[in-house]
């Protein structure tokens, strides 16, 4: 049952977040009124509760919301998904979901559109080539804002560890997290990772690569790039 329901989300997905005049605040605030109107729900039960009334109204936002032609549905789930459980914590004081989730085998997360739907098709290609050939699981996330922390460091190190990133493959996982807005850049590894994929090398892929295409305005070539890198260094 779980498994058909993912498939039905992810057929669902073809999404625009401001269809209709919905925006995420209206979803949002929907769940929140709902969520409120449980509140003498068992404290052992809670979590469940919530999250059954957050994938119910989720996925009647995504029956309403329908786009023939998405950039790319796993992308723009994540997107919605992440913008969705972020705004619930911030003004939902009833939501006990702390944490949002990236469907399996995401690879492109933006939260801040930066790229093309060309440019998103071939990062998410040699992110998977990478994860196949060389059995390494790499997601690139870019942001808005890092709420709920408050430097990048500890932001990055938060989203490998709760979105599990590498957890099934023998060299682990990365992640690289960027803002354009914030102009901040941080690669972070897993202690698995770290041995294929080590500090020093991070660091050099930062400096030589990300930076100097991000300060002229090309954080396709900064992140396309150093994804050609991490898959010759990693291999």
């Amino acid at each position: 049952m779980r498994n058909r329901k993912f498939l039905i989300l992810l057929y669902l997905v073809f999404i625009s977040i401001n269809s209709n005049g919905q925006t995420i605040s209206d979803l949002s605030l929907k769940i929140c009124d709902s969520i409120n109107s449980h509140k003498n729900v068992e404290s052992d039960t809670i979590l469940l509760k919530q999250a059954e009334i957050y994938s119910k109204l989720l996925t009647e936002y995504l029956l309403n919301n329908i786009k023939k032609n998405p950039k790319n549905y796993i992308t723009d789930y994540n997107c919605l998904n992440y913008k969705l459980t972020r705004e619930l914590n911030k003004t939902c004081k009833s939501f006990k979901i702390n944490k949002s989730f990236i469907l399996p085998f995401s690879n492109l997360v933006e939260i801040d559109s930066i790229f093309t739907t060309e440019q998103s098709k071939e990062i998410n290609e040699i992110a998977k080539e990478i994860r196949n050939r060389n059995r390494m699981e790499i997601v690139i996330l870019s942001i808005d804002e890092l709420y709920p922390n408050k430097n990048i460091n500890e932001f990055s190190h938060n989203k490998l560890i709760d979105w599990k990133i590498g957890g099934v493959f023998e060299k682990s996982g990365v992640i690289i997290v960027f803002s354009k807005k914030l102009r901040l850049v941080r690669i972070s590894t897993t202690y698995i990772s770290k041995k294929y994929l080590t500090d020093e090398n991070c660091d050099k892929i930062i400096a030589e690569i990300m930076i100097p295409n991000f300060k002229n305005d090309n954080y396709y070539d900064g992140i396309y790039k150093s994804l050609i890198e991490i898959m010759s260094l990693t291999k």
